[in-house]
């Protein structure tokens, strides 16, 4: 059978005692563990008990290959039912799990992690079609995943977020459910018990990806003229160790979110419509009002073409990267700063 991510949870509070073997697998590996570290709990009271609760890595296995099967067909010297947990698991794994699907486990259960196979793999399969096993796809987080995740952290520390942070929270969080816990965890930690409300630079403190920060502050001093700004931001940079190639496009995407924005605004549509059309995070929208006001879709088409054409020379030219992108983002400074 297989078992939805959206009713994982009311399975955990309710779990079928027919099934003895599940598989977790899917891109996001942090949701996987979490995922099966719940399953063990569903089973035993802890994880640190070695008669009732055991790990193996399944890449152990070719040197021990009858390990498995021993450990799951073993009886909890106290009694009770035991936990295996294969760890690691891919479809080579498939030789060792498959003689335990006719089994009878009635005092065991083995929980299996494996990462991101195909749906139609064979090890998917042969659990799927298994009288007594369960399979679940652990996906990467959707919006409503995480407005969820957010809302559980943060609301067990008092802590209720305005729109913009949890849109903030959402770009910046989501591809590892285990990341996404521990950074919602650290800034309920940073904030303590504070009564005032939490804004976003305090949060953009805590989260965030300070290379994505760098390039809104540089995207931001470039598109308004302020040269003295831009000089700051960009030594900030690149003595970070920024690539001055891998910062081109990150800025390359900034920019064909603005173009669009533009685009849609010449079009006809007011500029905060056309800013949330074009795909910009909305706590990002008042600094792209700014940033693009003034400015046509011309205007900004020939900044992306100046970033590009910076690209291709750091690659081709032999110049200095750093020297050839501080001069292309002038060049727009100073176009943005006569405009």
């Amino acid at each position: 059978m297989e078992i939805a991510g959206g009713r994982f949870p009311a399975f955990l509070k309710s779990p079928d005692k027919k099934i003895r073997i599940f598989l977790l697998f899917g891109p996001d590996e942090g949701l996987v563990r979490e995922r099966a570290r719940a399953l063990c709990l569903t089973v035993v009271e802890t994880l640190d008990d070695p008669f009732s609760y055991s790990e193996i890595d399944a890449g152990d296995l070719s040197g021990d290959p009858a390990r498995l099967m021993d450990e799951v067909t073993s009886l909890s010297m106290m009694g009770g039912e035991r936990v295996v947990r294969l760890r690691s698991a891919n479809n080579n794994s498939k030789g060792y799990i498959e003689p335990l699907v006719a089994r009878d486990l009635a005092s065991s259960v083995l929980v299996i992690e494996a990462g991101d196979i195909r749906k139609d793999s064979a090890l998917v399969k042969l659990i799927k079609g298994a009288k007594q096993g369960a399979v679940t796809h652990c996906a990467h987080d959707s919006a409503a995943d995480m407005d969820s995740l957010i809302r559980e952290t943060l609301g067990a520390a008092g802590i209720t977020p305005s729109r913009e942070i949890n849109d903030y929270l959402r770009q910046n969080l989501g591809s590892d459910r285990t990341i996404s816990r521990q950074e919602l965890d650290k800034l309920a930690l940073y904030w303590g018990k504070r009564t005032e409300a939490l804004t976003l630079p305090d949060v953009q403190a805590v989260i965030g990806d300070s290379s994505t920060q760098s390039v809104f502050d540089i995207l931001d001093a470039t598109l308004l003229g302020d040269l003295s700004k831009l000089e700051r931001h960009l030594n900030r940079a690149f003595s970070a160790g920024e690539s001055p190639i891998a910062f081109l496009r990150m800025i390359q995407g900034q920019i064909k979110q603005l173009h669009k924005a533009a685009a849609l605004r010449d079009g006809g549509l007011s500029g905060e419509e056309a800013i949330r059309k074009a795909g910009i995070p909305f706590f990002n929208h008042k600094k792209a009002a700014i940033q693009i006001n003034g400015k046509s879709r011309g205007h900004m088409a020939t900044c992306l073409d100046i970033t590009l054409t910076a690209e291709i020379d750091c690659k081709t030219t032999g110049y200095p990267a750093e020297a050839i992108c501080r001069r292309a983002l002038m060049r727009i400074a100073m176009a943005s700063r006569r405009r």
